[in-house]
């Protein structure tokens, strides 16, 4: 039996699906007379045959971890590296990303094909890392079809991670230019522009993209690459930066962070051991939305962070403050983890064992994964039944 880690199981299950789409694309365009019978069945067991190749690679595999893969936790807090820089995207994305048909390109005959030929080589090119040969097939794809959208946006990228930034800007505001509904560009403009600090900008691109009815490749890209989050964090930094020597609360009104922004990037800043900054963001965040527990919590959870870390004389407020979670929201599982974290530690043993058997009789559902990996990495239940 073959064996698939997570994401490329993630990846494979993408791809087919993306290419079950086209197949239905293809009939409409057949009955619209905007593609010939010989294209169409050309298109259509091409499709079908790798569809199917695919879905017999997941039937037949079973997932493996990699050493790569971090527990929920901490791929729930450990992005903080992508506030930094963002890695490029590996070229097996690329090709998932991409649509499986040229855009902008006449849909006859040989030019069709010979642009759904030149796009799927100028991927595999890239994939082998051949950036050159990769640049140089996108280039024929637009000597062909000069209006081809995915082939300006995907010799961008290329070209933005090779470095050439001013080159990838214009083929981006090309492809812009001829398609603005084009959704991969316009992710990867708001990559760009997160990397240059043009966060407005950044936010601007993703709204572009949410109205352009992405797919949902492209939407899970985005959320993969955390580019929502990045944008987010980076504008609560800014503000958190701008107001050193404030004391207070900050506003979020008017600012375009939302609550759940500024609870992420409070997460982020716990990560960083920036407790401080920690504290403001969740702060911010329950003073738009009063009823929402989790940033209280978290409050809650940095004070005892620090009071475990040497300063005990948080641990009464971090329990106040973990108190005042769940009596906002007795189902906050967040606040129920911690606090029988921070009562075993005071060894009030008997209400840890409340707050598990709450957090435990939740659906399943509304049991975050990163709550349970952090009850087992500690050994919470063990603790409790000694």
């Amino acid at each position: 039996m073959s064996s698939l880690t997570d994401a490329e199981r993630e990846r494979f299950s993408d791809e087919r699906d993306h290419l079950l789409a086209s197949l239905d694309d293809l009939d409409v365009e057949l009955a619209a007379g905007d593609i010939d019978e010989l294209d169409y069945e050309t298109l259509k067991d091409d499709y079908t045959a790798r569809a199917a190749k695919l879905t017999r690679a997941l039937e037949g595999a079973k997932v493996t971890r990699t050493v790569a893969e971090r527990p929920p936790m901490q791929r729930r807090l450990l992005w903080v590296a992508s506030v930094v820089a963002i890695a490029g995207l590996s070229a097996f994305a690329m090709v998932q990303f991409s649509g499986a048909r040229g855009t902008g390109e006449t849909a006859s005959g040989e030019i069709r094909l010979s642009t759904v030929s030149l796009l799927n080589d100028a991927a595999a090119e890239f994939g082998q890392g051949n950036v050159d040969r990769s640049i140089e097939l996108y280039g024929e794809v637009l000597e062909i079809a000069p209006t081809n959208v995915e082939a300006l946006t995907y010799r961008g990228w290329i070209q933005y991670q090779s470095g050439n930034v001013d080159e990838a800007r214009a083929d981006f505001d090309e492809a812009v230019a001829f398609e603005p509904d084009y959704a991969d560009v316009r992710v990867f403009r708001s990559i760009v522009a997160l990397d240059a600090g043009e966060y407005d900008a950044a936010a601007a691109e993703i709204a572009a993209f949410d109205a352009a009815n992405p797919t949902a490749v492209a939407q899970n890209l985005v959320a993969s690459r955390q580019v929502r989050e990045r944008i987010g964090v980076a504008r609560m930094a800014d503000l958190l930066d701008g107001m050193e020597d404030q004391e207070g609360v900050p506003d979020l009104n008017g600012t375009g962070i939302s609550p759940s922004e500024a609870q992420l990037a409070g997460e982020l800043f716990v990560q960083l051991e920036d407790p401080q900054r920690a504290l403001r963001s969740f702060d911010a965040a329950s003073l738009i939305e009063p009823d929402n527990a989790d940033p209280i919590a978290w409050h809650g959870w940095t004070l005892a962070l620090l009071a475990q870390s040497g300063v005990e004389e948080l641990f009464p407020d971090a329990v106040e403050w973990l108190d005042r979670a769940v009596e906002t929201d007795p189902e906050a599982a967040d606040a129920r983890v911690f606090r029988a974290f921070l009562y075993n530690r005071l060894e009030r043993t008997d209400e840890a064992r409340v707050d598990l058997e709450a957090f435990d009789a939740l659906p399943e559902a509304a049991q975050p994964a990163d709550m349970l990996a952090l009850i087992d990495q500690f050994g919470l239940r063990e603790a409790l039944t000694e």
